[in-house]
């Protein structure tokens, strides 16, 4: 757990700094760089060390980065993304304005549908826009924990939204 750590404290910034130049968005680098290292931890096995770990990480980081391309390019998009039109865009019409209503009472459901932590997690980074390490301090874990955290946490709201749609 502490090789975990050690690598998280190591290489986070520069992979944030190297997705940050793909996207040039502060919060999508910020999911991107969660997602690559949930990815690297699940499949460290994987992991040539006659490589350097930045590489590998960076290669991660750019893969993920393009599967979200892809993703929004078919509008199959992100829980962040759904989250943020939700909440974000203006209504232009009544109707838009019913629509939008109804997917913040999913969005609200499904949140409740969630356990302890997670939930936790999720109101503090949509609702209360705080950074993972801000979250981590609040709660009394690492900013890497709030990240994996969040990072399921949306996967099952996505899923339960898919599921409502």
């Amino acid at each position: 757990m502490k090789d975990i750590e050690k690598m998280y404290r190591d290489y986070a910034m520069p992979v944030m700094k190297y997705v940050m130049s793909l996207c040039h968005n502060e919060t999508l680098a910020e999911d991107i760089t969660a997602d690559t290292f949930f990815k690297a931890i699940k499949n460290i096995d994987s992991f040539d060390e006659s490589t350097r770990m930045l590489t590998w990480l960076c290669s991660i980081a750019k893969n993920t980065y393009f599967d979200y391309v892809r993703k929004k390019e078919n509008k199959n998009f992100s829980i962040t993304d759904r989250m943020q039109e939700v909440f974000c865009e203006a209504e232009k019409s009544p109707e838009e304005a019913f629509e939008k209503k109804d997917e913040r009472m999913l969005l609200y459901k499904s949140i409740q549908k969630m356990e302890g932590e997670m939930k936790d997690v999720i109101y503090l980074r949509i609702f209360g826009e705080l950074s993972f390490r801000e979250i981590g301090d609040i709660l009394g874990k690492s900013e890497n924990w709030a990240r994996v955290t969040f990072y399921r946490g949306k996967n099952k709201l996505k899923g339960w939204m898919e599921n409502e749609d």
